[in-house]
């Protein structure tokens, strides 16, 4: 069998991937020793510790040894020591010599596609047309952060007023490179002739772009999706070269070059789904309607393909760069961070955690962590499945996500089954494709039309967005890769052009194993004139109903009878009807393709309400919703699906009636005026007590109290689980239902489970007569022997502000005085009447037998109501303190404005020297007396150190850089060092959500690394950024933000620990402009072997 493309030296030919010499031309990656083998010479000298431990540099030839290349090598290893960034070479390999690199299993081999020389530089994006011609893109413009050119927290406040954006430098510019009217140097490619063994052939579709993240052709032209924008670029006459741009969708945001609008995918219904990330908000609109949508954070949307309608999809993620349709209809995607969530089902309407944590409903469930394993590295970049049902890759990697690994430079796989039930079935195989080469960074990956697994490289020596400034010169503008691995024992195929099939036989093309040629031949029925394709109905059919077909045949021919528009009853029935809960479930969705009355549709699809597998019986519901109509038959089967909870969260029963009920419930809140006639009926008889209580949440108020009333007394539950106690809370303003419910949640022997799901859920449920009946709960608690269930009660009692419960805590001080995490938080709540538990607070303060920490705490309540008795007891503190202690006693005291009084004038008094003030102590204290002279000459005189401090960054990062290069550090010992990083950050299923997951962090250059742990304000990424809310009482509360609605925001800090502050209590809140919620200073604590100990251990977390 032929090599992709002619390579190698003079006489020699090659194909480079088993990990075994298949034959004369094809040499395996062993694992090296210091023995070169013949016709290959390896460089390998000691490295910094970095992205990888060591670099293999392989050339493989016929007679004799590139002396250039090795030359050019050793030079680049000189420079490498005076330019340090994410890798450690300074020179790009050539395709050649990288392919030397790729490892991958026996029987497999990497071939060259295309390269820059062919035009592809920089590519995010590819996709196969129906020719089977490759279309990507460059983005040499890359990146387009508004944020190089303002400070952060001006571009926070931006990001939420499209009108002062427009008004902005710096965002107009971009808007208009993305909206065409300035043009940029960014091209779409069509690659075409790249299945045999002649070169390939490169052309330019379009010009003049500005990073378009995402194309899909269609029809004459291409969809694009292009920072605010989402456009289509037709050929109007046919020469090759977009010449019409017609604008679809604006109102991306374009705060974050890495995260706007991308992963175009057609889908069935005549719909595109598409994926946005994380760190973008904005307004979204059709210029074809006037249909609009927020797309803010982490979503997956879709739009039609007329572009007139666009709606969300999936809610949750941080950076969701896979998203795949399977040839069962089912949607999957992928965690760049991993988290627990590599590869992940991803069905309409579900949710997950992420940065924003937004839910399309309260009420939403989010998916629980589907992995305890992890694949490494923070940047899983691309999804492919192999989607052939013959003639591709060996039947061993059915349901195999091969996941492109960017930061590990590598293709990880994970074998992931939904079954029947909901449940998943996954494994963690090895890694699919390894590289020696670190400057290979697989972005995207595709299978393609002759059954193999494309690869686009973004190939750089830079992968990471914010870890380095986005102007920094080593940012590879020259290069880009495409790779295909090929499986050897499959036969070559023969890839038709799609476009140039007669009508009369696209039918029999769906019947083909290649995935691709199903999808062409479904395009082209669904594309071409509905006169033309409307006469393959019947075949259409035949092929549904022959036992014969296979699914993926089967959803084939059903997507195709969408795209003509005729309904086909037999066909329908016969998938409603099949044994794969696949065909079921998408007959289910197909129903409103249709132009069908809703009678109909709600008759049809009834029996599949109480399907064997919830996918199924949720697809039902979403056909409901989606279809824009009621009826008495349709409000019957919502409400029955409105089941209460079952216990847990787990995937296949827990999950799936969550998740169930949270549709059933959203598509009846469309529906109050119906669904209250309904529930006055007596159809009502018909359902069960707890389902009517659910779904009497979707009416509108007085209805629903009254409702709830009259159900409860005929339905009252032994106890109440989560939901419907936050149903209930939901509703204690009205006073007929406080009183009814009074005695239910003021349940004493259900104190603890009461009151943790009021924590649990206090954004929500936070309300003045929540807390007067968990009074008595808390108390109980409080005085319980459980150590657990006194600091619970106490805990409740500052958070929830539960009132009749001071005198109980003061019995507590002396039985506690010993307990310093309980101690805590008995101050925390008598500080809620500081005047009247002034003496208590003296009294902590005065006590020796205390530690520092402790005293200084209650002299930061103390001096909310005595300022005189405060300032003595402070001298006293601070005569014996260090700096870090009189750090810590200003951060404390600096919280309140009569803190910051004391401060002031214990600086008056020389007591604090200007090193105790930070700059966020220093900028609460002006925020709470902003006219005070005294308070701006301690602002300006930390903003002056700082400056200095800045100059000093340098020589710090030199000394730990030295230690870095140096190694020798013993992990083991750096292990319990590290665990203090746990306190914000997760590494597989160990510490907090709270900060990005350091897994793969051996990864990581030494430079950024360092960089991170002395100055996590020039390493952080936006949403990382301090979040400072400023009381109304002229208290402040910082850390990281959680949550925030419109009942308050909710603040998180290190440890998970978190508050909450109602909206009515808030004066002001917002992002501080470059600064990151991580402690700095953290290696400074360290000696030189606990530093090299730390890192060490860091090493080891690939």
């Amino acid at each position: 069998m032929p090599p992709f493309r002619q390579l190698g030296f003079s006489d020699c030919n090659y194909t480079v991937g088993a990990r075994r010499k298949l034959n004369s031309n094809m040499w395996r990656l062993p694992h090296y020793k210091p023995k070169k083998p013949e016709g290959i010479f390896m460089l390998n000298k000691k490295m910094k510790w970095g992205i990888m431990a060591s670099l293999v540099v392989l050339v493989i030839g016929c007679g004799g040894k590139d002396k250039g290349l090795k030359e050019a090598f050793e030079k680049n290893q000189e420079v490498a020591a005076e330019r340090r960034t994410h890798s450690f070479r300074t020179a790009a390999l050539s395709p050649k010599e990288q392919l030397a690199t790729f490892s991958v299993p026996e029987g497999f081999v990497v071939e060259l596609v295309a390269s820059e020389e062919d035009g592809v530089v920089n590519p995010i994006d590819m996709t196969f047309d129906d020719a089977g011609r490759l279309w990507t893109q460059t983005a040499e413009m890359y990146p387009m952060d508004p944020v190089a050119d303002i400070k952060w927290h001006e571009l926070l406040k931006l990001m939420n007023n499209p009108k002062a954006q427009r008004q902005n430098p710096s965002f107009r510019k971009n808007f208009d490179l993305y909206e065409g009217k300035t043009k940029g140097t960014d091209k779409i490619v069509v690659l075409s002739d790249f299945y045999g063994n002649s070169k390939v052939k490169s052309k330019v579709w379009a010009n003049g772009l500005a990073i378009p993240q995402s194309i899909l052709p269609y029809k004459s032209g291409a969809y694009v999706a292009q920072g605010s924008e989402l456009f289509f670029l037709d050929d109007s006459d046919n020469d090759g070269k977009a010449d019409k741009r017609t604008r679809l969708f604006t109102g991306f945001g374009i705060t974050d070059t890495h995260t706007m609008a991308h992963l175009l995918i057609r889908a069935p219904g005549n719909w595109v789904n598409f994926s946005h990330g994380a760190l973008n908000k904005g307004a979204v609109h059709s210029l074809i309607s006037g249909d609009s949508v927020r797309i803010d954070f982490s979503k997956n949307a879709r739009f039609s393909l007329d572009g007139a309608k666009i709606e969300l999809v999936n809610s949750g993620l941080n950076n969701i760069w896979g998203y795949s349709l399977l040839n069962t209809g089912e949607w999957y995607g992928t965690e760049a961070n991993d988290l627990g969530y590599s590869i992940n089902p991803m069905e309409s309407q579900s949710g997950f955690p992420g940065i924003g944590n937004e839910r399309f409903r309260d009420y939403q469930p989010w998916l629980p962590k589907l992995h305890d394993f992890r694949v490494g590295g923070t940047g899983i970049s691309g999804l492919a499945f192999m989607g052939d049902t013959s003639g591709s890759f060996p039947e061993a990697y059915r349901n195999v996500a091969f996941l492109a690994n960017a930061i590990t430079s590598s293709v990880n796989a994970v074998k992931i089954v939904r079954n029947e039930d909901g449940s998943l079935t996954t494994e963690h195989l090895p890694d699919f494709l390894t590289s020696q080469d670190d400057w290979f960074r697989p972005v995207n990956m595709e299978f393609g039309p002759d059954g193999c697994l494309y690869i686009l490289d973004w190939y750089n020596k830079i992968i990471s967005h914010n870890e380095l400034p986005t102007t920094h010169p080593d940012r590879d503008k020259a290069h880009g890769r495409i790779f295909r691995v090929r499986y050897t024992g499959a036969k070559k195929r023969e890839v038709p052009n799609m476009y140039e099939v007669p009508t009369a036989e696209l039918v029999q093309h769906l019947k083909s194993p290649s995935l691709w040629q199903k999808r062409a031949a479904w395009h082209q029925i669904s594309d071409r004139p509905k006169a033309e394709t409307q006469t393959l109905k019947k075949e259409l059919e035949a092929l549904i109903q022959d036992t014969s077909s296979d699914t993926p045949t089967k959803i084939a021919a059903l997507w195709s009878i969408e795209g003509i528009g005729d309904y086909s009853e037999a066909a329908l029935n016969s998938l409603l009807q099949a044994q794969d809960h696949n065909l079921r479930r998408e007959a289910v969705r197909a129903m409103n393709s249709f132009m069908l009355d809703f009678d109909t549709i709600v008759a049809t699809i009834a029996p599949l309400a109480q399907d064997k597998s919830p996918m199924v019986r949720a697809q039902v519901l979403r056909t409901l919703a989606e279809s824009g109509s009621i009826n008495e038959q349709a409000l019957g089967i919502l409400i029955d699906a409105c089941k209460p909870v079952l216990d847990g969260n787990e995937m296949g029963g827990a999950y799936e009636r969550r998740f169930e009920r949270f549709l059933a419930r959203k598509a009846l809140e469309s529906f109050p005026k119906e669904l209250l006639a309904y529930m006055e009926s007596d159809k009502v008889s018909g359902h069960k007590g707890g389902n009517l209580i659910w779904a009497g949440q979707a009416l509108t108020s007085p209805e629903k109290e009254r409702q709830f009333l009259a159900l409860w007394k005929a339905n009252t539950p032994a106890e109440l689980d989560e939901s419907t106690f936050v149903l209930i809370a939901s509703m204690l303003q009205d006073p007929k239902v406080y009183q009814a419910m009074k005695p239910v949640i003021g349940n004493t022997e259900k104190a603890e489970a009461y009151v943790s799901m009021a924590l649990a859920r206090q954004q929500e449920v936070q309300s003045p007569e929540l807390s007067r009946i968990l009074s008595p709960l808390v108390k109980s608690l409080i005085t319980s022997e459980s150590g657990f269930d006194t600091d619970l009660g106490l805990s409740a009692t500052t958070k929830m502000q539960i009132p009749g419960v001071q005198k109980t805590i003061r019995n507590l001080v002396d039985k506690k005085r010993g307990d310093e995490a309980t101690l805590k938080l008995i101050m925390a709540a008598l500080a809620m009447e500081g005047k009247s538990n002034a003496d208590i607070f003296t009294a902590l303060a005065s006590d020796s037998d205390l530690g520092m920490g402790m005293r200084q705490l209650a002299l930061s309540y103390l001096v909310k109501t005595d300022t005189g008795k405060s300032n003595t007891l402070a001298r006293s503190l601070l005569s014996n303190a260090d700096l870090a202690q009189s750090q810590k006693f200003v951060r404390v005291l600096s919280g309140s404005k009569e803190g910051g009084q004391l401060l002031r004038e214990l600086y008056s008094a020389k007591t604090l020297g200007l090193d105790a003030f930070d700059i966020s102590s220093a900028e609460r204290m002006q925020k709470n007396d902003p006219e005070n002279a005294q308070t701006q000459a301690i602002y300006e005189g930390v903003k002056q150190a700082m400056e200095a401090e800045k100059a000093q960054f340098q020589q710090k990062l030199d000394h730990f850089m030295a230690i870095a290069e140096k190694g020798g550090g013993d992990p083991e010992a750096g292990k319990p060092l590290f665990q203090v990083c746990l306190a914000c950050h997760s590494v597989g299923n160990a510490g907090q959500q709270i900060a990005p997951a350091l897994d793969g962090s051996a990864h990581r250059e030494n430079e950024a690394l360092l960089t991170a742990l002395l100055d996590p304000d020039a390493a952080m990424e936006g949403s990382y950024a301090l979040y400072r809310v400023t009381k109304k009482d002229g208290g402040t509360v910082e850390g990281y933000l959680s949550k925030r609605d419109g009942k308050g925001v909710t603040i998180a800090f290190m440890g998970g620990s978190t508050v909450f502050v109602p909206e009515a209590d808030i004066k002001e809140k917002g992002y501080l402009g470059g600064r990151s919620f991580m402690p700095k200073g953290l290696l400074e604590n360290y000696s030189d072997t606990q530093v090299a100990d730390l890192l060490a251990y860091i090493k080891t977390l690939k």
